[in-house]
């Protein structure tokens, strides 16, 4: 193919499956709503299953819905029956992924949990068949063609049930009051963690601290600038933080002055931008950003300096 006709076929594939789902929306009925209920109201965990394709996409449903608060685990159908279907209990909820709606696997799955009941939700692409005939509820994601050109490969069927799964998972986070705070609090290795639980002592530089007293000339406030590597140095009177003499600070003096032995206690300073121990890492960002500063003192109840945190440590 050539580069043309490549960038057309994939064209082609990205608009039937955004109209796959596009179509699949208009098909959301009551039996959404009453999938979303058993959800919220499941005291026990919900179980997804799948196998192939619909396989992957239940694990990829079962990570968001666990990720938006849900407790969501995803049990591998052949797995079940060598063992595992143990982990079923009479309060759980099983979610069963099939196209055909006819995996023998499944069926056989779906009539153990009915025996001991727990109900069963079917996510099909054939909303009459075996499974969706055993299901408390099932959720229609036929579509009319696969992008595949074979029309075999699932496609077009894989996005509906992957955007279906989605539209379960946000749902379910409204209804249960899930918050922002709440996703990052189930994230503490991504930015949102950092930005809502993180305080400032956890990032902060404490080793070090590139600090001068009032009596120290230009030239050593040069000097320890350069050793700190922090592009500030922060003047103390025995550790008490009394301003920051940053590298911006040093360019625009000698804009105007060559002397370098004039004492730091007769540079004009105003009160330095600082935060306390303890405060959040986003409270330090916004400070630093609608500051236009790069760097900031971190500080004890009595203004004591305790380290810096740097802008990009933020970010």
């Amino acid at each position: 193919m050539r580069p043309d006709e490549r960038i057309k076929e994939a064209q082609r594939v990205l608009e039937a499956e955004a109209s796959a789902i596009f179509a699949s929306s208009k098909k959301i009925d009551i039996n959404f709503s009453k999938c979303v209920d058993l959800i919220i109201e499941c005291k026990g965990t919900l179980i997804i299953s799948g196998i192939g394709k619909s396989g992957n996409i239940g694990k990829k449903i079962t990570s968001t819905l666990a990720s938006l608060g849900t407790p969501s685990i995803f049990l591998h159908p052949t797995d079940a029956f060598h063992g595992d279907i143990g982990i079923l209990r009479k309060n759980d909820l099983l979610l069963l992924i099939s196209n055909s709606g006819e995996t023998v696997e499944l069926i056989k799955l779906a009539n153990i949990a009915k025996a001991i009941n727990i109900q069963v939700i079917v996510i099909t692409g054939k909303i009459n068949s075996t499974l969706s005939k055993q299901a408390n509820v099932s959720l229609d994601a036929s579509v009319v063609s696969e992008a595949c050109p074979l029309n075999l490969a699932p496609t077009c069927s894989t996005s509906v049930t992957m955007a279906i799964g989605d539209a379960l998972a946000s749902i379910c986070a409204i209804e249960i009051g899930f918050k922002e705070i709440d996703f990052a609090r189930f994230h503490p290795s991504g930015n949102l963690h950092k930005l809502n639980f993180a305080i400032v002592d956890n990032l902060m530089n404490s080793e070090s601290l590139p600090i001068c007293d009032e009596n120290c000339s230009i030239k050593d406030l040069i000097i320890e600038m350069s050793k700190g590597q922090q592009g500030a140095v922060f003047i103390c009177d025995h550790k008490k933080l009394l301003w920051v003499f940053t590298d911006g600070d040093l360019r625009r003096y000698i804009e105007s002055s060559t002397k370098l032995t004039i004492k730091a206690s007769e540079l004009n300073f105003s009160k330095p931008i600082s935060i306390e121990s303890g405060t959040k890492v986003s409270e330090a960002l916004n400070l630093m950003q609608s500051n236009k500063i790069s760097i900031l003192p971190i500080i004890d109840e009595l203004g004591f300096l305790k380290g810096s945190i740097k802008l990009s440590q933020c970010i």
